[in-house]
């Protein structure tokens, strides 16, 4: 007779039953770490281990002597079956949580390339406004130089112009004056 913690092995199997019914092996088996774990991170791991947890079990049958493989053979398919559809209800809940998750990164991604835009819209208009400043102010700069430059040059030319006269008009006297007190004639 087989104890209720370990598992069977294949000559147990192969043994004909007692004649009172047996539970199934999917019953007596120890439950595998990867269909009742809980502690897990993912909200999509979790739901998968409750709906593999939760899915009723197959139904307990009894093994007669003389049906024995097939019996074996029936139950092993039928519980294969039935892993089979907890797979399949485990990824399309995973498929699920996935396109879940791709469309609210794919949300975030499109506000924060929006945010990136407005802020680029901002820093381009503040460059050319501060781009607009310093050509006024180099254009302002430039004009009142030429002015300066003009009034300068118009200051120098009247200051030359006047001056020169005024001086040779000065010296011509002067010379004038010692030509008559000395007595000399001007050619």
């Amino acid at each position: 007779m087989k104890k209720r913690g370990r598992k069977p092995k294949v000559s147990d199997l192969l043994k004909s039953p007692s004649p009172s019914p047996i539970a199934s092996p999917v019953e007596s088996s120890p439950k595998s770490a990867l269909f009742t774990r809980t502690a897990s991170t993912s909200k999509g791991v979790k739901r998968v281990a409750a709906a593999l947890t939760t899915t009723p079990s197959p139904p307990r049958t009894t093994h007669k002597a003389q049906n024995n493989i097939s019996d074996l053979k029936s139950l092993a398919s039928s519980t294969i079956d039935e892993l089979k559809r907890r797979i399949d209800r485990s990824h399309s809940e995973i498929l699920k949580d996935l396109e879940a998750s791709h469309s609210r990164l794919h949300k975030r991604f499109k506000m924060q390339s929006q945010g990136c835009q407005q802020a680029m819209d901002e820093a381009e208009k503040d460059y050319k406004k501060l781009s607009e400043r310093i050509t006024e102010s180099r254009e302002a700069m430039k004009a009142s130089y030429e002015e300066f430059m003009a009034e300068a040059q118009a200051t120098a030319n009247r200051a030359c112009k006047t001056s020169i006269n005024e001086l040779s008009q000065k010296y011509e006297k002067a010379i004038d004056s010692l030509r008559n007190r000395h007595g000399i004639s001007s050619n």
